[in-house]
């Protein structure tokens, strides 16, 4: 389905919304190359746009773009990964993980991870050398934990999981707008989008602790 409502034209919805929520993940390839992208959930066969990856079915793929070739991915339950892999680089998958509740733990509870998922521990993403960004929009933008993130290419980046204990799972209200995941931002966007942090905020930052069914991703 085309959202021809956005100012970046090219989305595609790869799930059922869920009710009562309104707010989606748009994921942005400025890359040069293409990206693939999987969808795992619970133990389940990880997904492409026409069903499981080990049935033969192909990943979402999005070409290289300039701020046009978007993917639009509603939020669709608990413990998702979507695995992002990078044409050209063999190995290794960036991860944005997510898991969506309702009452005492209600919200969209996030993290960007740079582990492989294969175990030990490992940094495995393809995007190391490029600009990764994370941008809530709405009226949970800005609350708490609900923040920009920023990983800038050739730096390790602290925002985003890089051992399994990492305390950066963010927290976002149900009433959040629509989520940007940019891949190989563009300096000049990466830059005037930084936030910059207090020591105070830093720390309020550390404090989350994320519903377990989101935390058995990263006990790898």
């Amino acid at each position: 389905m085309f959202n021809n409502k956005s100012p970046r034209s090219l989305a595609l919805a790869i799930a059922t919304l869920v009710p009562g929520v309104l707010s989606n993940l748009l994921i942005n390839n400025w890359c040069t190359v293409g990206v693939s992208i999987i969808k795992a959930k619970d133990g389940q066969c990880e997904q492409g746009p026409d069903g499981c990856i080990n049935e033969g079915h192909p990943p979402w793929y999005l070409a290289p773009g300039n701020g046009d070739s978007i993917l639009n991915h509603a939020w669709d339950g608990d413990a998702v990964s979507l695995k992002i892999g990078k044409d050209g680089v063999p190995d290794g998958v960036l991860q944005f993980e997510y898991t969506q509740s309702f009452g005492e733990w209600g919200g969209i509870w996030w993290d960007l991870s740079d582990l492989d998922g294969s175990g030990g521990g490992l940094v495995g993403t393809p995007f190391a050398n490029d600009n990764v960004g994370v941008t809530p929009t709405g009226n949970g933008s800005g609350q708490g934990t609900c923040v920009n993130i920023r990983c800038e290419a050739g730096r390790v980046c602290l925002d985003s999981y890089q051992q399994p204990d990492d305390p950066n799972t963010k927290y976002c209200p149900l009433d959040t707008g629509d989520m940007w995941l940019d891949l190989c931002m563009p300096p000049d966007l990466f830059y005037q989008s930084q936030v910059v942090l207090d020591e105070k905020f830093k720390k309020n930052m550390t404090d989350t602790k994320p519903p377990p069914s989101l935390e058995k991703f990263h006990r790898v």
